[in-house]
């Protein structure tokens, strides 16, 4: 298969993991342990989790830490996303690649993962699978995902919901409504299940998973490998005499989304990045959230015509 196509995937010599991650500064290392890991959908709708990604990054003032390489990524090299044409050189440090993890000493304990390029066909899985074990071996305190859920799914009582943003949170130790920091912006995702919704899953949060979230890239995969991860771990120490050897506990996935179809949706994604701000700024303990600030990326979605987009693969 040519480069670019969805069948393509780099080759890695046999024996060597899928996935690395790279600092910027040579012979550096990133450090994640204990940090808050922002994730975008990669595949959301409309690109939603992305754009909310770009907009923390901007928001919050990160800069480029390091870079994922995975072979289950579709390969990506581009202009700056975070420079508007013109404004930069040459450089090949201001190359965006397909997937980023930003940071900043202004705001320790915080990483965000922008995944800008596609999973390989068929990748989804294995993929999520490697994200999972490097950010548990790292020690990575929570993953918050930015994505969409697809608006086909609502029920009458998303009709009547004064918002189309959804929360939903799975392993880990269930936060209250108060350390979420989601306050009024966002409802459960099950919030308006039935008594036959709930015979989908053995908790409400795993049964609103199943029959609601569609269309959310990585979100619904890496919610249900944290339910998993907590239901192993909860089960190991119930065992009588039963002593593991020691290793990282699996960190909590909360899902931070938005209903929606294909098309741009520039207010949802306003208000998904402003809850998505302040649900890391309470996860920080800020005493406030950075001021949103829109990142060239929502701008090129909104002047560009589909078929000059070249953002996102």
């Amino acid at each position: 298969a040519t480069l670019g196509s969805p069948f393509w995937v780099p080759a890695f010599p046999a024996g060597v993991g899928a996935m690395r991650v790279v600092s910027v500064e040579e012979g550096g290392k990133v450090n994640v342990s204990g940090h808050v890991l922002v994730v975008s959908g990669c595949g959301s709708l409309a690109y939603l989790g992305e754009l909310c990604v770009d907009a923390l990054v901007s928001s919050f003032d990160l800069g480029r830490a390091a870079v994922l390489e995975s072979r289950h990524l579709l390969p990506l090299a581009m202009a700056s996303a975070f420079a508007a044409p013109g404004a930069q050189g040459a450089s090949a440090a201001t190359l965006t690649t397909a997937a980023e993890i930003y940071q900043s000493a202004s705001v320790p304990k915080l990483s965000v993962l922008q995944l800008r390029s596609g999973i390989a066909e068929g990748r989804r899985h294995a993929f999520v699978q490697e994200l999972w074990t490097w950010a548990r071996s790292e020690g990575v305190a929570e993953i918050i995902v930015l994505s969409s859920c697809s608006s086909h799914v609502k029920a009458d009582a998303d009709m009547a919901a004064h918002t189309d943003l959804r929360y939903v949170f799975t392993g880990g130790s269930t936060p209250t409504e108060a350390e979420l920091g989601v306050g009024n912006a966002a409802l459960p995702l099950g919030h308006g299940m039935t008594e036959e919704d709930l015979q989908l899953g053995p908790t409400r949060e795993i049964a609103s998973i199943h029959r609601f979230l569609r269309g959310g890239g990585v979100a619904r995969p890496l919610l249900l490998q944290a339910a998993a991860a907590a239901d192993g771990e909860a089960g190991a120490e119930a065992k009588p005499g039963f002593d593991p050897p020691p290793r990282s506990k699996a960190p909590g996935v909360l899902a931070l989304l938005g209903l929606t179809g294909e098309a741009l949706d520039l207010q949802l994604t306003e208000h998904l990045a402003r809850c998505a701000l302040d649900v890391v700024a309470a996860r920080l303990k800020l005493e406030t959230p950075p001021a949103l600030k829109a990142p060239p990326s929502w701008l090129f979605e909104m002047e560009a015509p589909t078929l000059e987009r070249r953002l996102w693969t």
